[in-house]
């Protein structure tokens, strides 16, 4: 039998972007914490929210202490958990960003002690401040709720360092309720619509390329990286965090991980690939076009054209 052998391990005291990377595996939702502490409102983005307690209803999650809110968290009586819709994750990249006014434009209700909760929210839980226990380079915020609100739509997800949709597992049948008719699917919006199958797709196809990645020593972060590098030489961290729709956390860690490893060399605030990495970006290159000819085999010319003609008309429209 082969032995399974990691593609990284080591001592996370060692190396605290190996351990974000490990516990990246681990998919959350995403939710945005809101609070208010005299006259004055702050709000972050999370994916440390636990339940803790059906009873008595209580909740958790984390701020870290170089925060700019951590003050006003601290002072606050409470706090409101605004669970992400799909529809979301601009608003959840605008509350992770350094933005002073992030609540400026931002439609919102008042909640428990006035405490804004987010319009278009998937749900909000608001919450009476219980305790607060030390987290190391964090503090561990636990509430008390006292008031739940529920809204129909499905959730934003993060994993491995990027957002994503929930999605039915392909082995599990679908649901009865389930339209069958193809223009009854896509008139309803349901899972199996147009939509919902290209991001169904997509991630399965990501996932599937994943044990090319990882034959080359590389994961989707840094895939993403080397071919916006090849495309556009000489970016910033926050180019290539635009470019690639990795938060600027996520950029930084793949960005350090290609230099130790020779991929990438930076100049200033720039980077660009090196010649090993511009190697690399073609090994994968090859290897997704193999990848790309075995999953259309069994497909026409004329339904590959058709499907690439309408996928290239959504992509017109974003």
């Amino acid at each position: 039998m082969d032995v399974i052998r990691p593609l990284e391990e080591g001592n996370p005291a060692d190396d605290t972007r190996l351990f974000r990377r490990c516990l990246g595996l681990f998919g959350t939702g995403v939710a945005i914490i809101t609070t208010r502490h005299s006259e004055q409102n702050a709000g972050a983005t999370v994916n440390s929210v636990a339940s803790v307690s059906l009873d008595p209803p209580l909740v958790l999650w984390s701020i870290a202490r170089t925060s700019r809110s951590f003050d006003i968290f601290q002072k606050a009586e409470g706090f409101v958990i605004n669970i992400l819709s799909k529809d979301q994750m601009e608003l959840s990249r605008h509350f992770a960003s350094s933005a002073t006014d992030k609540f400026g434009g931002q439609a919102t209700t008042p909640g428990w002690n006035g405490i804004p909760m987010l319009d278009g929210a998937l749900a909000h839980i608001e919450c009476k401040t219980e305790a607060s226990y030390d987290g190391g380079d964090h503090v561990i915020k636990v509430g008390r709720a006292v008031n739940v609100r529920t809204f129909e739509g499905d959730p934003l997800m993060f994993v491995q360092g990027r957002y994503a949709v929930p999605a039915d597992h392909p082995s599990v049948r679908a649901r009865p309720e389930v339209p069958k008719d193809i223009g009854e699917m896509n008139a309803s919006g349901g899972a199996n619509s147009l939509i919902s199958l290209v991001f169904r797709v997509h991630h399965l196809l990501s996932e599937k390329f994943d044990a090319h990645r990882a034959a080359e020593g590389v994961h989707l972060s840094v895939t993403r990286i080397m071919d916006a590098l090849d495309e556009m030489p000489d970016m910033t961290m926050s180019a290539i965090a635009r470019k690639t729709f990795l938060g600027s956390r996520d950029t930084e860690d793949a960005l350090a991980e290609m230099q130790g490893k020779n991929i990438v060399v930076r100049n200033g605030d720039t980077y660009k690939l090196t010649a090993s990495g511009s190697a690399l970006r073609e090994n994968v290159r090859r290897r997704w076009l193999q990848f790309q000819n075995e999953e259309l085999s069994g497909l026409s010319p004329l339904q590959i054209e058709e499907t690439t003609n309408v996928l290239r008309h959504l992509w017109s429209k974003s």
